[in-house]
Order: structure tokens, then C-alpha cells, then sequence
């Protein structure tokens, strides 16, 4: 009996009247590339446009993208996107003709030469560009599109631009279509001074008769050729038809007439793939699935065929040309071609070069690109001479950066991964028995995808920061590297590596961009290979080494500067560290007199200098840092009881005297050790302030902040803030300015603070080491690591490279700047489409089809079987197909395998207890063709046991130990005591052995309205999901299982899942539906039913996507009431984090929101009524608050937060505006109580519940 039910106290369960949702991580479908330099000349930028989110990245001349900013505050998907020339050159124009629209070269060349055009399911135009030196990059204008027309009539389904950027046009995919008039080039630039977008002139809404299948502006004739062309190509009842809208831009009175030309084309042309606008004479290419024609002004009747293209490798495979680009080339060149880019769907690529008059005088073939084109394909301009880069992506599988070269085939050397369509997920847990380590406790997500070439993958989908692999060097001798210390030369970009272990040392040596390697520099430079305490150069180029024996300086390109300074015998160093700014060796020294701290200068000559005498020490320290602070220097050491000593170093070196002594304060009753072994400082600037926070980490794991106030005259206070368990083993601390990485228990962190730099307000984020070549792969175990920052000397581009000792090589890694999604991927021999996973063995359980012809019975018929496999979570390899050979010979365990259109429906890892044994079993449920009817369908169940080998661990071996024929097939299952319930077809009933616990009635009344597509058993209740109901509940009632409750509403079921409560908190199932809604029903008690049989959802939420699979994770926020966090899964590969809310929190977020609807830079094209009166009303119905709008706040900062609150509490003073602001402090009181910062502390609060951590 528990503690409460003993003391005679029962608490009422916890209302939980909130729901919060986060999307945590974006989906990875990319629909549009774009080269666009929305930014100015100078930023060779690329947008990537996915669903709901914009990406703009920067090309690099290494040949990568690097990530600058993103957009995801749309206000709906993107249905199609363009770029818009404002400050460009075009292909076709003479230098003449581009210099005389200049506004002035100084100033067009800091704007952007293009702005970005975008078409959203809102039923909006966007029309973007990218201002630098604002809070907000981007500079966006919304243009509402007319709504009074039904969905076939929606605008957004076409959009085009005139090759001149003169007007733009949108259609929808019937009957109508509009064309907007755009201010000139000069107007726009110089609106973009202006800081501000208004592109729209005029425009007109045009009607047409029939489906719109293309819309695209052709390219004049000529130069001064001042005619706009608008083809449409329109399929009507049996014809399609090519209309031609042409007005003259410099007569006002024909946009409203325009002069309209119809052609009908043949019928081998009717039905298009792809429309081509070429630049020579104002013609296009059409191409279909079985043949491509060219029509011109003067030949429309009679276009140009071509045969269709052929792959080089099986002409019988003739497959859909879905993408097209137009490549960059140079003014001679385009005065003679127009060379166009055709892709197919399966990646195949071709290049067409037509001549002037229209015809086509080359084609070349240029291989594959082994990847799904099917949604974003352009070409980018490099600069790179020897060849173009190409940038390709598909809705299934992933895309990339590639490379193509003359006569080569095309090399990836980026890649883009999409881990969508997602088919199912799953939530391992990830965390310890042990307290001390429940800070860092998180969860890991699975999901498995499929992919249209047949290999689908087990992705887990990991947050943090990027290190991606450029070089992996293995060592040699050197197997357990001490430390490694990373020096950078700014002028060349040379980079010096010197790494030590326990009894050696060797200088290594590479440059910013690895073209030559790493290389190991030889005897002779002035080093010793003994173990090396420290390294660390000047600014005048010497490396400085120490060792236990002496200090060697020399410059390892001039070995005759080399100097050696011997140490002395009886001295012993026990810290030591080498700092660049002010050319110091600062050490710790134990002598036979006693233990001192001694400062080394350095001067321009390498010879040694002691500006002040030896400053005795009572207590030895294990750390030590030097901080210069311009007019001042700090030193700080940490001891091995825990103390920080902090010294004052005089500008000239010349005064060293102590100024502080603190006792680090850690909340644990365990006798652990306070030794510190690492000391980092991060320093902040936020315009004229800065600030500054040491960390100490601790050999027993714990991480100890501190904030720096510095004064003029040296340090002013070292205040400790809150620690946190991050392990049981040494943390090792390595600070570049504004951030820190540390190590511990083989895993890596970085410690960020948000631009406002408050002092408890800091976030630890993992950084995940990744290969492109090798998916799978992470680093097992870190051993030591240094950064450093490097400046490309030609573009100025800096760049963080990490270096660590990991798994026998030395790993050397371009680190990210921001945290993003950074997926692990283990690839799979079919496409996947169930995934569990036991926690008995540790391991997924995954279901996989494989699709072949069937060469000898009939070829050419396939046929499709699936297999079970056993997946490590941790497993670097790909998943081996099942091979009946091998396993009839031992060499793999065998795997149970469908047969031929058996697909696997579910899989349920069940625990069952009998007579006080437990009995592990995997339930399989199947799907099947009936043989005498193959439109008709039955199923199979299927109970494994599945064990971990005695004699190899991670070798999983299973055996069937049950099977049953059913008459339907299985859509779901799950565990009722000693027996499985089974949803076949829309049947409920039992399998259980003839002694089950439970005696079952023979006839089970139970029939679902609709196929099952989830379910859970709890108590004597039964939880269902169906197909076109949210939640039915049953009942197991004397062997019977009898329906007794419903959701009022019918809803498409998708998901759900059970949350048990846990303290005051009570039951809730969530069940997600389609259409994006999520329903909460926390009113389940089974007293209740029998009053009330109808289930009511509160609250609920509506999201952008439909939730495929909802699983419960193991860690929520510390700062929030809620046990629990929920994790939906979308199709698109998006995640949601989902978390219930007590009243006084949702109080507190609901007014935050509420601030957010109303301001104009967090929630920018927000309708007036939505603003203030449609959002009060959903919150009062739904009880949602969405995470995403309060993510845009907490980007910001806490005076943005007093900003938006003195709108309503001064400027509208009187007014019931000013009831948020009230509202606002007396929700804040009660969550926080009385406060001194009432905004601070919301604001903190706020991010620590959205930051993300896993």
C-alpha cells in the first residue's frame, strides 16, 4: 500500500485543462531548389522551399552548402515557388542593357538581386527577400488571393514569371488564373533601401474554360522585343489547347484585353508531362511520356518531333521526365544556345543545346544520379569552370549537391537526407536507475521509411549539433590520446595539431581546406615526443610545447628559431596552459619549498622572461585558465576539493595578486569527488554589453556555471548558478568565445547561451559526429577533442573545425553552427512498414517487403514477400536480407518470412505472467490473399520467442511457437492478462490457451463499426482506434467483451495512446485522426459509462499534418507539472512534441500566445479577426496552445517581452487591450508567485519548455 493510501489522504486527480504542441523536427521533404540571391551579390545562396519552412543556404567554394537562416512562421505550404530577377543580368542582355537600369552601383550591389515568389495553400502570393543587419532577415509581402471559389478553383495550383520579371501569374487548377503587374527593377531596389516590399503594380483575373494543366511565360524574341507571352495549356472535355495571352508592357490599356491566339493540339501532345519555355524564339518544348516536339511562333501547326530519350542502360525502360533546369553560362554563349537540363524521375539526367532558330542540335546523355527526382531539381553556378552543380530531390529517398563534370558522370558530394514517406515510429527510452544522471535522460526516436527504389531504411532521428567527418586518420601506436591541442594560423589557414598520450606526442599539420591531407611533421622542428602538458601559440607564429622536463618554442616551418628552456629537476608541473593573446605560459609548480604560481612571457625572439616572482599557492590545483579581458587578465584554477582560485593580472604582466576564493556548492549527499578538472569560459557581446560565464567541469560528472562580473579594476563577483549531472565520469571542458564543448562518458555537448546571455538561461545541446559515406555510423566512445576556428584567407569565411580521438582514429569535423535534425539511417534490404521495440532483448522489430519478378513461373508478373528482422539500436550496419541458404548452413539465424502478398500488419511485443512465471512472446499479425481469390483477403497470427544468443549476446535467435488461420486480416492487438486480443477484420476476440486465466465466452459479441487501427488494454477496459471512429471503448465483462462507450463525433482514426497517471494526474488517452486533429479524453473512469457512454475530447489541437503514429515518451520538461511527453509522427517525416498543461500554466502560455497573435513581426500576415477575436474563441473551445508562435518569442528577448507588454498596459491604458497586460502578471503569479522580474522569469521558463533535447 502507498505512502498516501496510508496516511488517509487521497488527492482528486490533476485537471489537466491544456495541451501544448511543438513541432520538434521539420519534415525533410524538400519540394523546390532554388539558386536565388536573396541576400546581395556577394551571397552565392540557395533556398531549399519544403513544407511549411524556407531554408536559405549558402553555396561555399568548397563546393558545400552551409546553413544561414530559416523561415518556418508560414502561414500555409508552399504550392509552388519562382524566383523574380531584380537586379540580374539575363542571358540574353547586353551589358548595356543591364547597366542602364542601375539605380547605383554602390547601392544595388548590397541588395538582393532577387526576390523569392510563392504560391501558399493559405490562398496567399509571398513575395520574400533577405535584409542583413535587421533582428528579422526577412522582409516578406502577403497578397490575399480571391476566396469566393470552390476548391477545384483555389488559386495557388500554377504560378510563372515573365523572363524579364515584368509580371508574375497564378492560376488555379480550373477555369481562372490572374496576372499581377510589377513595379520596375528601380522601384523595387529602391523599396529594398527603403527596408520594405510592396512588388504588385496592378493586376487582372482572367477566366478560361477547362483544366489548366501548364502555365509559363515565354521569352521574347529579342532584346527589345516589349511583349509579354502567357501560354496556358487547357485540356477540355476530349481537346487540349495551347492559348496564347500577349500584351505590350508599354500599353496600359491592354492588360485588360489582351490579345489571345488558340491553338488545338494533336492528340499524341494532349496530355503533357512537361512544358519548356526556350529562349529562342519565344518557343517552347513539349514533352509527353512517349515523345518530345518543339513549337515556335511560325510553325505552331506544325512543330519539330524529336524521338523520345532513351537511358543508356535498358531502352525498354522509357520512364517520365519529371524536372528541368536552365544552367548558367556566359554571354557568348548565349547569344548562339539555349542549353536545357531534362531529369527523370528515376534521376537519369540529359542536357539539350538548341540553336537560334529553335532546333535541337545536341543531346547528350550524362548518366545518373541515383536518387528520386521527383518534387526539386535546378542547377547551381559555382564559378566552377570544369563543370556545373546540380541540386536534385524527391518526396521519397534522398537528394544532393552534385557535381558535373565534362565527360563524367555526376558525383555526389552532399548529401540532402529525407527520411519520408514515414510508415511507422517508435520511442526508445534512454535513461538510468541512477539519479545523478537523470538530468540527461532523453529519449531516442525511431521511424522506419520506405523509398521507390525498393531499400527503405530504420532512421533515428537525433537533435543537436552537426560535426560531419571531412577527414578519419588512424594513429598508428597511438591508442589512448591524453589531449590534443588545435593552433591556427590566421594568415595562411594553416592548422597545427598536437595530440599526446600517456608517454609520446607527435605535431601534425593540415591546412583549412585538406587538400593535402594531415601530415605528420618529422624529428628536427624543435620538438619533444615526450607527453606533452600543454601546446599553444602566439601570435607571431611560434608553437609553444610543455612538458614535464622543459618548454620548447619554435616555429615549425623554421626549425632554426626553435628555442628549449629546461625546467627545473626538483620542480613538478600540475597545471599548465599557453595563452595567444598575450603570449603567456601560466603554471602551477610544486617545488620542495612548496607549491607556486609562476607566469612566463614570451617574447618575439622565443626566449623566456619572468615579469613577476612565483606566487605561493595554499592548495594545488588540477586546472587552470587564462582569461584576457584587455586592460586585465583573470587566471582561474580548480583544485581538487572543489575550490575556484581567481587571479588578477596586470596589463604589463608585472602585478599578480588573488582575488577570489569559491567553493563550488553541489547538491548531492553522496560522497563524490569535487575535483575540477576542466575550467571553459564563454564571453557574450550583445551590442554595448557583454558578458561572461565560467564552467567547471568535475571529475565526478557534475557541470558547475558561474557568472563573471567584471569591473574596471578586475573581477566584481563570481556568482554560481544551478550545476547538473551530466555523468559519473570526468567532464573535459574546450571553449571558442561564445560557446563550449565538453566530454563526458565518451559523449560530446555543447554549452550555448541565448543573445540576451542571462545567466541560468543555458542550454546544453549533444553533438552528433556524423559520416556521408557511412549512415549509420557514430563515434562509440570520445577520448579527448579540441576546436578551433578557421578563416578561409581568399573568401574570409570562417569555419569551426573539430578534432577528436574516437574509435582508433583521429576524426577531423566541419562543426555546425546551429542545432538542427542530424538522422542516423540503417539501411534496409526492402521497404519497412511495421517497427516495435522489446524491451526483453534490447532490440527493434522490424517488417520489411521485398518486391520481385517472378522470372520463372511468370515473367512478367512480381511478386512481393515479407520478413522479420531483429535491429540493434546502436547497430552501425546495414540490415542483411534473409537468405534461406545461410541459414539452412548456420551461418545467420533463421527469420520467419510471409509468403507470397503476405504483408506483416502489426507487430506486438507481449509480456504475459502465468502461475508467477513471465513469458516473453512477439505477436505477428498478416494480411494475405485468399488463393481461390485474390481480391479478397484473410489473415494469419503469429507468436515468436525470440532470445538473446548465451553464446554471442548481440546475435538474436527466435522460433515460432504458434499459428492461426483467420478469416480476416489483423489490424491490430493487444494483452489482456494471460491472452491476446485480436482486431481481424471488425471482429474482437481472444487467442488464448485452453488453461488461460480468463474463461472466455465462446461468443463474442463485439463487432468495430470499421477495421481497427489501434489498440490498448487497460484493466478490464479496451481501447480502439478505428478506421472511421476516434475511440471506442469495450468492456470485458464475464468473458464477453461488450461496447460501452464512444466519441460523439465519427472520425477517421489514425493513432493512439494510453498514458497512465501518476500521482494527481489522471488517465488520458490521445488519439489522433485525420485532417490533424489530436483529441485528448481524460474522463476514463469506467464508473462513469454507464451515465455517460459518450466520450467529449478536451482539449484538442489542430495541426498542419495528420498524425500517424502517436508513442509516449520517458522525459518531459523539468519546469512543467506534466510527467509525460507525447510524440506524434506525420507521413512528411515531421515529429510533434506534445505536452498536457495544468490551468495555471496554460493561463500563463494562452496570454503569451495571445501577445504573440497580436504582434506584427512574431505573427506577420495574421488576418485582424484572427488576431483578436477568432483567437480568443479557439482557445476557449480547444484549450491549444501552439508552441510554433511561441517559439518565434523565445527567439528573442526579454525586452521584447516588456516591449510587447507596455503596448497594452501604457499606450492603451483604459482600453480592454489593457486586460492582457494585467492578465499577463497575475497568470505569471501564479505559476512563479511573487517575483522581483516577473518577465525574466516567464522568459526563462518559456525557453527551458521548449528547448529540445534528444
Amino acid at each position: 500500500m502507498s505512502d498516501v493510501a496510508d496516511s488517509g489522504a487521497n488527492p482528486e486527480p490533476m485537471e489537466m485543462t491544456g495541451l501544448l504542441t511543438q513541432p520538434v523536427l521539420p519534415s525533410p521533404v524538400i519540394n523546390w531548389i532554388l539558386p536565388a540571391r536573396v541576400r546581395s551579390k556577394e551571397h552565392n545562396d540557395v533556398v531549399f522551399v519544403g513544407e511549411r519552412r524556407i531554408q536559405v543556404k549558402e553555396a561555399l567554394p568548397s563546393g558545400n552548402l552551409a546553413d544561414v537562416f530559416e523561415k518556418n512562421d508560414l502561414t500555409g505550404s508552399p504550392l509552388g515557388a519562382k524566383v523574380i530577377n531584380v537586379g540580374t543580368q539575363l542571358p540574353w542582355e547586353t551589358q548595356e542593357a543591364r547597366s542602364a537600369r542601375s539605380i547605383g552601383r554602390m547601392e544595388a550591389e548590397t541588395l538582393a538581386p532577387q526576390i523569392l515568389f510563392l504560391a501558399l495553400d493559405s490562398n496567399e502570393l509571398l513575395f520574400m527577400y533577405c535584409a542583413a543587419g535587421t533582428e528579422d532577415p526577412f522582409v516578406t509581402h502577403y497578397r490575399p488571393l480571391p476566396r469566393d471559389v470552390n476548391t477545384s478553383e483555389k488559386y495557388g495550383r500554377h504560378i510563372a514569371v515573365d523572363p524579364k520579371s515584368r509580371a508574375v501569374a497564378v492560376s488555379a487548377s480550373r477555369n481562372f488564373f490572374g496576372i499581377m503587374w510589377l513595379n520596375s527593377s528601380d522601384d523595387l531596389q529602391l523599396q529594398m533601401i527603403q527596408g520594405r516590399l510592396h512588388p504588385i503594380q496592378s493586376e487582372n483575373f482572367l477566366k478560361v474554360n477547362g483544366d489548366i494543366l501548364f502555365m509559363e511565360f515565354l521569352y521574347p524574341k529579342a532584346v527589345d522585343d516589349k511583349r509579354i507571352i502567357l501560354l496556358l495549356i487547357i485540356h477540355k472535355e476530349y481537346t487540349t489547347q495551347a492559348l496564347f495571352y500577349e500584351w505590350d508592357e508599354l500599353r496600359m490599356d491592354e492588360r485588360l484585353s489582351p490579345n489571345i491566339t488558340t491553338i488545338s493540339l494533336p492528340a499524341q501532345d494532349s496530355l503533357p508531362t512537361m512544358i519548356v519555355p526556350l529562349a529562342k524564339e519565344s518557343s517552347f518544348l513539349l514533352i509527353t511520356t512517349t515523345s518530345m516536339a518543339m513549337y515556335t511562333p511560325h510553325s505552331m501547326n506544325r512543330p519539330m518531333r524529336y524521338p523520345p530519350i532513351i537511358p543508356d542502360t535498358d531502352p525498354s525502360q522509357i520512364g517520365l521526365w519529371t524536372r528541368w533546369a536552365r544552367p548558367s553560362r556566359n554571354w557568348l554563349y548565349s547569344q548562339r544556345y539555349d542549353g536545357i537540363f531534362l531529369c527523370r524521375e528515376d534521376g537519369w539526367i540529359y542536357y539539350l543545346e538548341f540553336g537560334n532558330e529553335g532546333e535541337l542540335e545536341t543531346q547528350t546523355s550524362l548518366g545518373q544520379l541515383h536518387c528520386d527526382v521527383d518534387t526539386a531539381f535546378d542547377v547551381l553556378d559555382m564559378g566552377h569552370e570544369g563543370g556545373d552543380f546540380i541540386l536534385a530531390a524527391g518526396s521519397h529517398g534522398d537528394g544532393g549537391l552534385f557535381v558535373q563534370e565534362a565527360r563524367d558522370h555526376p558525383r555526389c558530394v552532399q548529401r540532402f537526407l529525407n527520411w519520408a514517406p514515414v510508415t511507422d515510429a517508435v520511442v526508445v527510452p534512454s535513461y538510468s536507475r541512477d539519479p545523478s544522471k537523470a538530468d540527461q535522460a532523453h529519449d531516442r526516436l525511431f521511424v522506419c521509411s520506405s523509398s521507390s527504389t525498393g531499400n527503405g531504411a530504420i532512421t533515428e532521428l537525433r537533435y543537436g549539433v552537426e560535426a560531419q567527418i571531412g577527414v578519419a586518420v588512424a594513429l598508428g601506436e597511438f591508442s589512448n590520446i591524453r589531449d590534443m591541442w588545435a593552433m591556427a594560423k590566421e594568415m595562411t589557414g594553416e592548422i597545427y595539431l598536437m595530440i599526446t598520450d600517456p608517454i609520446s606526442s607527435l605535431l601534425l599539420h593540415t591546412t583549412f581546406d585538406w587538400k593535402d591531407g594531415i601530415s605528420a611533421l618529422q624529428d628536427g622542428i624543435g620538438f619533444d615526443t615526450e607527453q606533452t602538458l600543454a601546446t599553444g601559440s602566439t601570435r607571431s607564429g611560434f608553437v609553444v610545447q610543455v612538458t614535464e622536463r622543459a618548454t620548447y618554442i619554435s616555429k615549425p616551418d623554421d626549425p632554426s628559431s626553435s628555442q628549449c628552456v629546461p625546467h627545473e629537476p626538483s620542480h613538478v608541473i600540475s597545471a599548465v596552459t599557453v595563452d595567444k593573446a598575450d603570449s603567456l605560459i601560466i603554471m602551477t609548480v610544486s617545488s620542495p619549498s612548496g607549491m607556486f604560481l609562476r607566469l612566463v612571457k614570451i617574447l618575439e625572439n622565443a626566449s623566456l622572461c619572468h615579469p613577476v616572482d612565483p606566487i605561493p599557492l595554499q592548495k594545488t590545483p588540477i586546472s587552470i585558465l587564462y582569461q584576457n579581458w584587455g586592460a586585465t587578465g583573470l587566471i582561474f584554477q580548480g583544485t581538487s576539493d572543489g575550490t575556484v582560485l581567481v587571479f588578477h593580472v596586470s596589463n604589463d604582466g608585472f602585478c599578480v595578486n588573488q582575488l577570489a576564493k569559491v567553493s563550488i556548492s553541489v547538491d548531492v549527499e553522496d560522497d563524490i569527488s569535487r575535483a575540477i578538472d576542466s575550467l571553459a569560459v564563454i564571453r557574450m557581446s550583445t551590442g554595448r554589453e557583454s558578458s561572461a560565464f565560467l564552467f567547471c567541469g568535475l571529475r565526478s560528472g557534475i557541470l558547475v556555471p558561474f557568472e563573471i562580473k567584471v569591473n574596471g579594476f578586475g573581477l566584481h563577483r563570481l556568482d554560481q548558478q544551478a550545476p547538473r549531472h551530466i555523468g559519473k565520469t570526468s567532464i573535459m571542458l574546450k571553449a571558442l568565445e561564445t560557446f563550449a564543448l565538453f566530454s563526458c562518458g565518451g559523449e560530446l555537448w555543447r554549452i550555448s547561451y541565448a543573445s540576451d546571455s542571462n545567466p541560468s538561461d543555458y542550454f546544453l545541446s549533444r553533438v552528433w559526429i556524423t559520416d556521408q559515406s557511412w549512415p549509420a555510423y557514430f563515434p562509440t566512445a570520445i577520448s579527448s577533442f579540441d576546436l578551433v576556428a578557421v578563416k578561409d584567407p581568399e573568401t574570409g569565411f570562417t569555419s569551426v573545425v573539430l578534432f577528436c580521438f574516437a574509435d582508433d582514429n583521429l576524426l577531423v569535423c566541419s562543426l555546425d553552427h546551429e542545432t538542427k535534425t542530424v538522422p542516423r539511417r540503417i539501411d534496409v534490404p526492402g521497404n519497412p512498414n511495421k517497427l516495435t521495440y522489446s524491451k526483453h532483448i534490447r532490440h527493434l522489430v522490424v517488417s520489411y517487403s521485398i518486391t520481385e519478378p517472378q522470372l520463372e513461373s511468370n515473367p512478367l508478373g512480381r511478386a512481393t514477400k515479407s520478413y522479420i528482422e531483429f535491429v540493434d539500436p546502436d547497430s552501425q550496419n546495414p540490415v542483411t536480407r534473409s537468405d534461406r541458404l545461410a541459414t539452412s548452413e548456420g551461418l545467420i539465424p533463421w527469420r520467419p518470412s510471409g509468403s507470397s502478398g503476405e504483408k506483416i500488419t502489426c507487430i506486438f511485443d507481449w509480456t504475459a505472467q502465468k502461475n508467477g512465471n513471465e513469458y516473453h512472446l512477439i505477436a505477428i499479425g498478416t494480411s494475405l490473399p485468399i488463393p481461390d481469390d485474390p481480391n479478397d483477403l484473410q489473415g494469419r497470427v503469429l507468436l515468436l520467442q525470440a532470445s538473446r544468443d548465451p553464446n554471442t549476446p548481440e546475435q538474436i535467435n527466435c522460433v515460432d511457437k504458434y499459428m492461426q488461420m483467420l478469416d480476416r486480416p489483423v489490424y491490430a492487438m493487444a494483452a489482456y492478462r494471460d491472452s491476446l486480443i485480436v482486431a481481424s477484420g471488425k471482429r474482437l476476440f481472444p487467442v488464448a490457451a485452453r488453461n488461460s486465466e480468463v474463461k472466455w465466452s465462446r461468443d463474442i459479441t463485439a463487432v468495430l463499426p470499421s477495421p481497427a487501427v489501434a489498440m490498448t488494454v487497460q484493466g478490464n477496459l479496451i481501447y480502439v482506434t478505428t478506421s472511421r471512429s476516434s475511440i471506442l471503448v469495450y468492456e470485458i465483462v464475464k468473458g464477453d467483451i461488450v461496447h460501452v462507450a464512444s466519441d460523439a463525433i465519427a472520425r477517421d482514426g489514425l493513432s493512439h495512446t494510453f498514458i497512465n497517471g501518476h500521482g494527481e494526474q489522471s488517465d488520458m488517452i490521445f488519439v489522433s485522426t485525420r485532417g490533424g486533429a489530436v483529441q485528448v479524453f481524460n474522463d476514463l473512469d469506467a464508473n462513469n459509462y454507464k451515465d455517460f457512454p459518450t466520450l467529449t475530447a478536451r482539449p484538442s489541437a489542430d495541426l498542419p499534418v495528420s498524425m500517424l503514429r502517436l508513442v509516449q515518451g520517458s522525459k518531459s520538461p523539468p519546469l512543467l507539472s506534466t510527467t509525460t511527453t507525447l510524440y506524434g509522427f506525420a507521413l512528411n517525416g515531421s515529429v510533434y512534441r506534445m505536452l498536457v498543461l495544468k490551468e495555471n500554466e496554460r493561463r500563463l502560455l494562452e496570454c503569451l500566445l495571445k501577445l504573440c497573435l497580436r504582434d506584427h513581426a512574431i505573427c506577420p500576415s495574421l488576418s485582424a479577426r484572427k488576431r483578436h477575436i477568432a483567437a480568443a474563441k479557439d482557445f476557449a473551445t480547444t484549450m491549444h496552445i501552439d508552441g510554433n508562435i511561441l517559439a518565434r518569442l523565445a527567439e528573442r528577448d526579454e525586452q521584447y517581452l516588456k516591449e510587447m507588454l507596455a503596448q497594452y498596459s501604457v499606450k492603451r491604458a483604459g482600453t480592454p487591450l489593457a486586460a492582457l497586460a494585467d492578465e499577463f502578471y497575475e497568470a505569471a503569479r501564479g505559476v512563479f508567485g511573487e517575483s522581483e522580474n516577473h518577465t525574466l522569469a516567464v522568459f526563462n521558463w518559456l525557453r527551458a519548455v521548449l528547448h529540445i533535447e534528444f
